[in-house]
């Protein structure tokens, strides 16, 4: 195998991953998203990866056997009232994770598709993968959490670390806290977690604070970059520019994993960060060149939250991966695509990919200053 090959899952043959039709995660998202690779031809045939499916042992990496058998027992067709009184102990049932026939089977498959991207990677078959279908970081070991039911991120990290990758890296640049990832290897100084989000103070799940940087033996393999609402591109791509490069370098991991939720877009409906796509094609760049800086290129990325199914995600993923890949950006996104998707979108889908700036205003400005201030104590509780 070419040990510069990326590979991509194939996600639009994963199991619809379906929280029901009112709910923000589209469950057909990853259609318009492929529908754009394969029109601009973005991607090889070589390149395309079939996910292998995730077995018992494999979810048990993330979560406890109970939870498990909560979530397949409220898979089926019918469930009885009991059921559903249990399910809610496990955070099944509730208004961000409602119960759904098949959400077993679509959940485990997502983390079979990011496990096929470590092991590939940790393997020497694929240099880098990317699976846009993951990202799900709020589940906890023994709960479902803001949309995402198995954890295929922890899944994965602990695939890698029981393979004998002594150090993993995990940067998330979703605008939600990463707490789930957090959470699981809180205790492990063999596992660094870095998160870039808006601040708990005004945004689910309400954690990662700067001062939350890890306890005993793990101390400092916490970092949080909480942002200030209205952050913009310039602000946002400052404080990553000041921190990843540097904690990756201390650190030194001989793999890492990121994870690339484009909702802190200006379009986004469930947060209030004001980026443009711009720095989130930088942000995939930067953890490129710093995987094959400290760690012979081993990276594996996933999707994670995005709430604009055709104005936003097909545009953000598909830079992520054109980085990975190391493709120029094509100068207008294809007419037929368009003229396909904007049925499916009340406002106008962008020709490009990359958005036009956002106008600077106090708002902006206040957010800049909020944030260097917060930097400098990260800087400072990390000692960089």
């Amino acid at each position: 195998m070419d040990d510069t090959l990326c590979g991509l899952i194939d996600a639009p043959a994963l199991p619809v991953y379906d929280l029901g039709a009112d709910h923000p995660f589209a469950r057909h998202r990853q259609l318009p998203l492929f529908d754009l690779i394969d029109r601009m031809g973005m991607a090889t045939p070589a390149e395309r990866m079939t996910a292998v499916p995730a077995g018992p042992l494999d979810l048990e990496l993330a979560h406890d056997a109970d939870y498990i058998a909560m979530v397949e027992a409220t898979s089926a067709a019918r469930t009885t009232p009991a059921q559903r009184a249990s399910a809610l102990g496990f955070g099944l049932g509730t208004s961000d994770n409602p119960i759904a026939v098949g959400q077993h089977a679509a959940a485990a498959a997502v983390v079979g598709a990011t496990l096929t991207c470590v092991r590939a990677v940790l393997a020497g078959q694929r240099r880098h993968a990317l699976n846009t279908a993951g990202g799900l970081h709020h589940a906890f070991r023994r709960r479902a959490s803001g949309f995402c039911i198995y954890n295929d991120l922890v899944a994965g990290i602990r695939a890698a670390r029981q393979a004998g990758v002594d150090r993993v890296l995990y940067v998330d640049f979703d605008v939600h806290h990463g707490d789930g990832v957090e959470d699981a290897f809180a205790g492990d100084p063999g596992v660094v977690t870095v998160s870039f989000h808006q601040s708990p103070e005004t945004l689910f799940p309400g954690t990662g604070r700067a001062e939350d940087i890890g306890r005993g033996a793990a101390r400092g393999s916490i970092v949080n970059m909480p942002f200030a609402p209205f952050t913009d591109d310039a602000s946002w791509w400052e404080c990553v520019a000041a921190i990843l490069p540097a904690v990756v370098r201390r650190f030194r991991p001989g793999l890492i994993v990121s994870q690339h939720g484009c909702d802190p877009h200006r379009e986004d409906p469930l947060a209030q960060l004001m980026l443009t796509t711009a720095p989130m094609r930088r942000a995939a760049r930067m953890v490129r060149e710093l995987a094959d800086e400290v760690c012979g290129g081993r990276w594996v990325a996933t999707g994670g939250g995005g709430y604009q199914p055709y104005s936003v995600t097909p545009r953000a993923w598909s830079l992520v991966w054109l980085e990975m890949s190391e493709r120029p950006v094509p100068t207008r996104i294809d007419p037929g695509w368009i003229a396909a998707w904007q049925p499916e979108c009340a406002e106008p889908l962008a020709a490009e990919f990359e958005d036009a700036p956002v106008a600077a205003s106090p708002r902006t400005a206040q957010a800049q200053e909020i944030n260097r201030r917060t930097l400098d104590r990260v800087l400072s509780l990390q000692g960089i």
